[in-house]
């Protein structure tokens, strides 16, 4: 192989890697204070957009509940209604716990399957306990790190 066709291959090789890479990871900006103090407005983080990886104590990124209709209403991929950011607090098969929203005649006891139950680290942040159980097909992935730190805790 010529080293023209060997820089050829490998410049290839980065630019596939590069695309596949921004399929499974993305950024995305913390905006509001639901999380403080774990995550602070301004905070970038590293998501890996994928579903199954939704457990207890893990930070996720997932669809804002409609106003008027919640999370029971259709999903939207697009993220044209905005983002949350908040910790699954439980899984599927994990006890739901008694502040999530909702009667206690239509809650059941463990979280169902393709559900989440979400908190906010501020104490009055929105999360499972207006909106009750999360459709896991409202999320859009698992935050991995901060990339950088918002500008709040930078002058703190």
């Amino acid at each position: 192989m010529s080293p023209a066709l060997g820089w050829a291959a490998a410049a290839a090789l980065v630019i596939g890697s590069a695309a596949a890479a921004r399929l499974v990871l993305s950024t995305v900006t913390v905006r509001g204070g639901s999380m403080t103090p774990a995550l602070l407005h301004g905070d970038v983080l590293l998501v890996l957009r994928h579903r199954r990886r939704a457990r207890p104590g893990r930070i996720v990124v997932v669809q804002r509940p409609d106003r008027a209709t919640g999370w029971h209403g259709p999903a939207d991929p697009s993220g044209a209604a905005g983002w949350y950011v908040k910790r699954v607090v439980a899984a599927v098969g994990d006890p739901v716990p008694a502040w999530v929203a909702g009667a206690a005649a239509d809650r059941p006891g463990r979280v169902p399957p393709g559900m989440l139950v979400l908190r906010g680290d501020h104490p009055r942040s929105e999360d499972s306990k207006q909106w009750g159980l999360c459709p896991a097909d409202r999320m859009y992935g698992v935050v991995l790190l901060r990339l950088r730190t918002g500008g709040e805790r930078a002058a703190a």
